[in-house]
């Protein structure tokens, strides 16, 4: 995998702090990581309100298809 650009490192660790180091599906303060709602691949911007916060086990399931995130 390619390595990200400084602009989207920096929208996550953003939107990290926003939700608190926070998983914004179960709650859990492990392994917190910056997850693009729409997806860079498919023209997400490097911004924060591109981003959620989720635990280590919730976005290797929203990667496997498990969980579905939507933006309202």
């Amino acid at each position: 995998m390619a390595k990200r650009a400084n602009a989207h490192v920096k929208v996550q660790k953003t939107g990290k702090m926003r939700d608190g180091n926070t998983c914004q599906i179960c709650g859990s303060k492990n392994h917190s990581e910056g997850h693009h709602i729409v997806d860079v691949f498919f023209g997400g911007a490097a911004s924060v309100d591109n981003i959620v916060t989720l635990c280590s086990v919730c976005h290797k399931n929203v990667h496997k298809g498990l969980i579905d995130i939507f933006r309202f």
